[in-house]
């Protein structure tokens, strides 16, 4: 598998792909790009079939290990891997340590393990159980076990102590790693993982960072939301030739990267330390984390809710029981096409299975539609129009 920069744009923002992927020679991604949460292997609320009513395209999936732990010992028996297992053998996959949905418990990791969580309670790992489940699972891509049970608030020995232990459970994954006789790829590249809103999501693009998983979507989804926000800058006038701009770059074509291995602590996540992320932009992140679970504490919900309203609208308000609009006129997903936003919250209200599965397919393809423009706009050097759009409080339905 290789990971190939085909350009560097101003600043970090980048445009690249992942290619030759050993398990699936024919698929090409082009980065940035958008990892599709898979909870427990699947899509949360859609099925197979309805998922390519979604998007006909392979976008790569998220599985979080502490989702799937469960089924280890069935995975291992099957031997051919979670993505067969699950019945999504045609799509990449990669598996990282928790669940980024749902809020992690502190204090529970030791010296020698990480704890997740799977659903029949707190599961701990040391770095060959870890290994043992990647073996079984044999996703194409993997974070290393790390010690990320850090805050704000943690001091700078604790801060310590998790860097010194994630690099001594990097070591030895890696180890297990080469040892392998699985078909476990060979490089890695940037991945940041979390609830990210829209926002910081574009500030991280223009450090460098080349994933992201979609827990965002979901967990709006879940709180019965709806994405509006202008994910496009087709209304914007640029320059015609704003779209030549790709070449003005120094190009970077047909430059393979060959770190040591795939697998990856979050640390190796780091951006390029010539940009450093401004005050604001710091705490919009933190604004944006409230959206994983209050327990977490860095934010108010008063703000939470104004940043909110800026992304999204919540069907649950009354004031849509009449409202006989898609959730956006500009959308073409199935849902925007078919349905308004008086039958969605009639839906919510009464509980009906339906209505996550609704806001599931206009949230997913309003995101995915999203990360199309950013790669876009990165090579037409208009990210910053980009920027200015998805910042504003626009009307698009």
């Amino acid at each position: 598998m290789k990971f190939i920069l085909s350009s560097v744009a101003s600043c970090s923002n980048r445009i690249g792909y992942i290619k030759d992927i050993e398990r699936l020679p024919g698929l090409m991604l082009e980065t940035p790009m958008l990892l599709l949460y898979a909870k427990g292997g699947s899509i949360p609320h859609l099925t197979y079939e309805v998922l390519q009513m979604v998007t006909k395209d392979k976008q790569p999936l998220h599985i979080p290990i502490s989702t799937v732990a469960h089924c280890h010992e069935a995975v291992t028996a099957f031997r051919k891997g979670i993505a067969d297992f699950t019945g999504l053998k045609e799509y990449f996959t990669f598996c990282s340590i928790h669940d980024p949905a749902v809020a992690t418990p502190y204090g529970f990791n030791d010296k020698n393990t990480i704890s997740i969580w799977p659903r029949n309670g707190r599961k701990q790992l040391d770095p060959d159980k870890y290994m043992d489940m990647i073996e079984a699972f044999q996703p194409d891509m993997y974070q290393a076990l790390c010690d990320g049970d850090t805050d704000l608030k943690s001091s700078k020995k604790r801060i310590h102590k998790s860097i010194d232990k994630s690099l001594m459970f990097f070591e030895k994954c890696l180890e297990r790693h080469e040892k392998s006789e699985k078909h476990l790829p060979n490089e890695k590249f940037r991945i940041l993982h979390g609830c990210w809103n829209p926002g910081t999501v574009l500030s991280m693009v223009e450090l460098g960072i080349d994933a992201f998983d979609s827990s965002y979507p979901y967990t709006v989804t879940e709180r019965g939301g709806a994405l509006i926000f202008q994910n496009c800058i087709n209304n914007l006038n640029i320059p015609s030739s704003a779209t030549d701009a790709l070449n003005a770059a120094e190009p970077v074509t047909d430059i393979e990267l060959k770190p040591e291995t795939s697998i990856s602590a979050q640390s190796s996540s780091e951006p390029p330390e010539k940009k450093k992320i401004s005050t604001q932009e710091a705490s919009h992140a933190e604004e944006d984390k409230y959206v994983v679970s209050k327990t977490q504490g860095h934010t108010t919900e008063s703000q939470s809710s104004r940043l909110n309203k800026i992304y999204e609208l919540s069907l649950l308000d009354e004031k849509y029981a009449e409202d006989f609009t898609p959730l956006s006129r500009s959308c073409s997903c199935l849902t925007c096409q078919k349905h308004t936003r008086a039958y969605i919250h009639h839906l919510l209200q009464t509980h009906e299975l339906l209505g996550p599965v609704l806001l599931t397919i206009h949230n997913l393809h309003h995101y995915m539609e999203f990360f199309k423009s950013i790669r876009e706009a990165i090579k037409s050097n208009s990210l910053e129009s980009l920027k200015r759009c998805v910042n504003e409080r626009n009307d698009v339905s």
